[in-house]
This record gives C-alpha cells, sequence and structure tokens, in this order.
C-alpha cells in the first residue's frame, strides 16, 4: 500500500538474451544469452501498445501494476522507454533487475535518467564478475542513478571464488551511499556447497531477512500460505503466460498477448507444495505470509544499510518459526559451477549447439539500435504512427 494505492506485483520475465557471460547463469551455460531472436517482437509497436494496454486498462486510481522486469539484460529490451512511460503514464511502476553494463548513452539507459524512484521503485543492479573487470564505470553509472533520484541496490551473487571480496564491496558500497546486497550462489550444488565458514563470511553482510532464508535453502511450501497468484504474479514474455510466480508456471491464469487473466484466490497454499521458496522478491514484498520482510527491504532500498548482527538474524527466523528445506531448486540449476566467466567462444559453441541449429539468431549479428524518444514528446501518436520495420537484433 503506497498511499491508499495497492500495487499489483508482476515478475515480468522480458528474454534470455544477455551481453554478459556470467558462469553461475544457466542462460550463459547453455549459450541463450547470444539468442536475440526474443528481442525481435519489442521492435514492433503495436506489440509495445498491447502488453502496456494489458496491464493499463487494468490499472484504476486505487489499484495499480508493479513490474519487476528481469531477463537476460532488461534494458536490452527495444523500445523499452515507450514501454516505460506508457505504463508511468496510468500511475503504473517498474523496477529493474540488471547488470548496469550498458553503455551510458543507451535509450534504456537514458530513460533511467529521465526518471526517478517516482517511476521506478528500485534498481537492482548485480555486480557480476564481468563488472569487476569495469569497475570504476559500474560504479560511475551508479552514482549516475543516484543523483537522479533513484534507489539503488548494488547486488553481489556469492560465488566462493568471489567472498574475498565482500569487505572492500562493502565499504565501497558504503562510501556510495547505496546498499551492498550479497546474495546466495544458487547451482545443483549450492548452497548446500557452502562450508561452514563461507556461510558465516557471506551472512556477516547480510542486511535483510531474505538473504538469510536463501542461504538456508528456501522455505518449505508444506508450511506457507502466500498471495502467488493474486498480489503477485510472473509474465514469461516470450509466451505471454501469467503463472503464479516465477517458480509455480502452473495453473497458467492468463496470457497478456491474448487478454486474458483469471488470478487465484488469496492467500493460497502453493500450488507446488514442497518446493523451496526462495525468491527474495516473495519476503521483500510481503507476498508469503509469515516471512514478511518489506521494513528491511524499505531500509536497503533507501541507501547503505548495515549489516545485521548474525544473532538478530537467527532470532528472526526463530520469532517467525521459519521452517527451510533443501529440495531441488527450479531454476538456477548450473551444471558448472566453477566457472565465473564463460570465454565468448565457449558461449558461441553452446549457442550453436543448442539454439542456432533451431534458426534462431546470434546477437553479434550487424543490427540497428533504437531511436531515443525526446524526453518530453507524447506517445499516443507516436504508437499510431506507421513505423519502418528495424532489424530484428539489438546493437550495444
Amino acid at each position: 500500500m503506497d498511499n491508499g494505492v495497492s500495487y499489483r506485483l508482476v515478475e515480468a520475465y522480458l528474454f534470455g538474451t544477455c551481453n554478459l557471460k556470467c558462469g553461475y547463469c544457466w542462460f550463459a551455460e547453455s549459450g541463450k544469452v547470444l539468442d536475440s531472436s526474443e528481442l525481435a517482437r519489442f521492435r514492433d509497436l503495436n506489440v509495445i501498445r498491447q502488453v502496456t494496454d494489458f496491464f493499463n486498462k487494468r490499472t484504476s486510481a486505487s489499484e495499480k501494476w508493479h513490474l519487476l522486469v528481469t531477463g537476460g539484460e532488461p534494458l536490452l529490451m527495444p523500445n523499452f522507454q515507450v514501454f516505460a512511460q506508457r505504463l508511468f503514464e496510468a500511475g503504473n511502476k517498474i523496477s529493474c533487475y540488471t547488470a548496469l553494463l550498458i553503455d551510458q548513452k543507451h535509450p534504456s539507459f537514458q530513460c533511467l535518467l529521465r526518471h526517478s524512484n517516482k517511476d521506478f521503485g528500485y534498481i537492482m543492479a548485480s555486480f557480476h564478475p564481468e563488472a569487476e573487470l569495469q569497475e570504476d564505470a559500474y560504479f560511475e553509472r551508479v552514482d549516475m542513478l543516484k543523483a537522479a533520484g533513484h534507489n539503488v541496490i548494488v547486488r553481489f551473487v556469492g560465488h566462493p571464488k568471489r567472498l574475498h571480496l565482500l569487505e572492500r564491496l562493502s565499504e565501497k558500497c558504503k562510501a556510495h551511499g547505496v546498499c551492498f546486497y550479497p546474495t546466495t550462489l544458487f547451482s545443483n550444488n549450492y548452497p548446500a556447497a557452502y562450508t561452514a565458514e563461507e556461510r558465516s563470511q557471506l551472512s556477516r553482510y547480510f542486511s535483510s531477512l531474505s538473504q538469510v532464508i536463501q542461504l538456508e535453502g528456501g522455505l518449505d511450501t508444506n508450511y506457507t500460505l502466500c498471495f502467488a497468484g493474486s498480489r503477485l504474479l510472473s509474465v514469461d514474455f516470450t509466451t505471454g503466460a501469467i503463472w503464479p510466480c516465477i517458480s509455480v508456471q502452473s495453473p497458467v491464469l492468463g496470457n497478456i498477448y491474448e487478454d486474458t487473466f483469471d488470478p487465484l484466490p488469496a492467500p493460497t497454499r502453493c500450488p507446488k507444495m514442497g518446493m523451496a521458496c526462495y525468491c527474495d522478491i516473495h519476503f521483500q514484498q510481503n507476498v508469503v505470509i509469515g516471512a514478511d520482510d518489506s521494513i528491511l527491504f524499505e531500509r536497503v532500498k533507501a541507501g547503505f544499510a548495515e549489516p545485521l548482527p548474525m544473532p538478530e538474524q537467527q532470532r528472526r527466523v526463530e520469532n517467525r518459526k521459519l521452517k527451510f528445506t533443501s529440495v531441488r531448486k527450479e531454476i538456477g540449476n548450473v551444471e558448472d559451477d566453477q566457472t565465473l566467466i564463460y570465454s565468448k567462444a565457449s558461449v558461441k559453441e553452446r549457442f550453436e549447439k543448442n539454439f542456432a541449429s533451431k534458426g534462431l539468431i546470434n546477437i553479434e549479428s550487424p543490427a540497428a539500435p533504437d531511436k531515443p524518444l525526446e524526453p518530453k514528446k507524447s506517445l499516443p501518436e507516436t504508437i499510431e504512427m506507421e513505423h519502418a520495420k528495424l532489424p530484428s537484433l539489438l546493437g550495444h
């Protein structure tokens, strides 16, 4: 609830395309990061209108939408600025899960700079291994977003080979006035494979209950009630399918391209009872009953947040009587969790093996960039205009 307005949350998966090659990411491991065929639909302004109309026609003065966009790299979305502006004009919000390693002149980054946290709830900016190679440029973008009025959170995947960076990055984030938010590595082996020392090292930098839940392997959904499927949804923009949440893909609750939506009653038992619930969004946004972490998340968004002492972390777990599980995760199941950055040749080989044979397109092909919008340009006539068909690839 925000000034009498309630927001329905959407975990918006746009596509798997990305400009990074993180070793702990299935999209890189499979080569899918190079598949730009999923970007093509967003070149068509009629599609942008169609998907934004789905949300805007279901927006009222008291009930609005908050889209948490992810990928892949969501800022690679063609016409992102049109997509965002149409949603903002109806009073809806967006938050971005991004690696932030796009050019400062890129239309999507410029769109962020033209707005603040009034429109963008927060920017979850992941500091991945490739950011370590251009750290100054990364933090320059962080500072630009902070200056524009954004809530910026520096997310850090706690791979065992990166734990030595924790102290230095925490101090750097403090100097830049943003929260340092280390998270658990998820793979076929982790978090179970963390040593006791590694678990302690990572948890010393936790500033929220959500991080603790992830390190413990996630909540056992045999014991939870939540608002997934009603107050929170997941939308797969590659197909349009609407799911209860990012981890629960059935029952299908509608389709944004077919303009259908039939939410679940609230609250409800998890449709996949027994699985691990570990998506931190669910706790940050008070979706899972009994695991509300929204107050601490507000603190995280506001700037640098001092870590919670480990006894305090344990106290919060015990007070809520949270029950954890070690069952296999639904996502994050990379096979090779020892590589930090895949080589360009390796990813290309994997792409050609898994996707090129299906006629999909390599992101490295030549492409025309989006045309930036003027800051004050009116959208309705822009959307309706006839427009030339651009290539289906995104240049960077």
